[in-house]
């Protein structure tokens, strides 16, 4: 898919509609049935990068204030995309961007659920 500011909308729109409690690892089901976002931003963010690819975004992480590692997408121009953001901004917390550093593309049962929330939004939406 054309990586730009339209279709980048698109696509977020697809994801964030499409996160459920099941692409939650079980230890923090608990906690995302209060704050729905937390628990997502691996899933987001890679179910983002593996659709604009790795010419366009780069995969991000950081341990934040709670020493929970936290996930998001640095576009080709430098620009920070955070599909599950709000979990931190609804809290009172910043995200650990300062201390950030490029990541990869996760396995095990991680690549599972970018996989099912991948599949989801391409019942949505054409990324070809």
């Amino acid at each position: 898919m054309i990586y730009n500011k339209e279709n980048l909308e698109i696509v977020s729109k697809a994801i964030v509609d499409n996160l459920t409690p099941d692409l939650v690892a079980v230890k923090f089901r608990k906690r995302n049935s209060i704050e729905t976002l937390f628990g997502h931003c691996y899933a987001a963010s890679a179910t983002l990068y593996k659709i604009f690819g790795s010419k366009n975004v780069h995969l991000w992480h950081g341990k934040d204030n709670e020493d929970i590692w936290h996930w998001w997408v640095v576009d080709k121009d430098g620009k920070i995309i955070d599909l599950t953001v709000n979990q931190y901004y609804k809290t009172n917390r910043e995200p650990p961007y300062d201390n950030g550093k490029k990541a990869g593309l996760l396995g095990w049962g991680y690549k599972k659920k970018v996989e099912k929330l991948l599949e989801r939004v391409e019942k949505v939406i054409d990324i070809k």
